[in-house]
């Protein structure tokens, strides 16, 4: 989508805001790549194992040198297993280093811990980096209006017709009577 705008403005460089939903990886290296500058928030997962007391994979610091990560124990943990479908490469401290280690209670219930890394894992740290919370509020202001009014001038957002053409051609009459709507508020605020 910011290609095909990238393309339409005849732009040599281009900044896209979207919220986390349009966080993903890949598509933030090839942005990158057409010199569009994503600003995207992270989707990422949280914590969900053990008591909530274990060691987060921000604990964990990634080496590019030698392609691992760093424990809060000062291990590596190698690379163990690469997973090209969901774009992963998975990484696992030997077993006999956790068993004498004296954080492994902290760091995992498991004979040792894995730690998984994206293959743009760069590209979306970059990405969540930009989008800074002010940014982020100017995006939600711009983008959730319009869906917020044709939400209310249609009773609450229930389609009137029950089949897809009669809803398509619904939405297609909603979204025409915001624009109009919305241009001539605009038209007369800078009479």
């Amino acid at each position: 989508m910011a290609k095909a705008t990238k393309e339409v403005l005849e732009c040599e460089a281009l900044t896209v805001v979207a919220d986390a939903g349009y966080s993903n990886g890949a598509q933030a290296s090839a942005c990158e790549a057409d010199a569009i500058t994503p600003c995207v928030a992270a989707n990422r997962s949280v914590n969900n194992h053990g008591d909530g007391t274990l060691f987060d994979r921000s604990a964990f610091v990634y080496e590019a040198g030698s392609d691992s990560f760093r424990c809060p124990a000062r291990r590596q943990l190698e690379r163990l297993q690469v997973m090209n479908r969901d774009r992963l490469v998975i990484y696992a401290a030997r077993a006999s280093d956790c068993t004498v280690c004296p954080l492994k209670r902290q760091s995992t219930t498991a004979a040792r811990r894995y730690v998984t890394r994206h293959f743009d894992e760069a590209a979306l740290n970059r990405m969540n980096e930009r989008a800074t919370p002010e940014m982020m509020r100017k995006r939600r202001c711009a983008a959730e209006h319009p869906f917020g009014t044709i939400k209310r001038m249609t009773a609450g957002g229930r389609f009137l017709t029950r089949n897809l053409k009669g809803t398509r051609t619904e939405m297609a009459l909603s979204i025409l009577a915001y624009n109009m709507i919305r241009a001539i508020n605009i038209k007369a605020a800078t009479a």
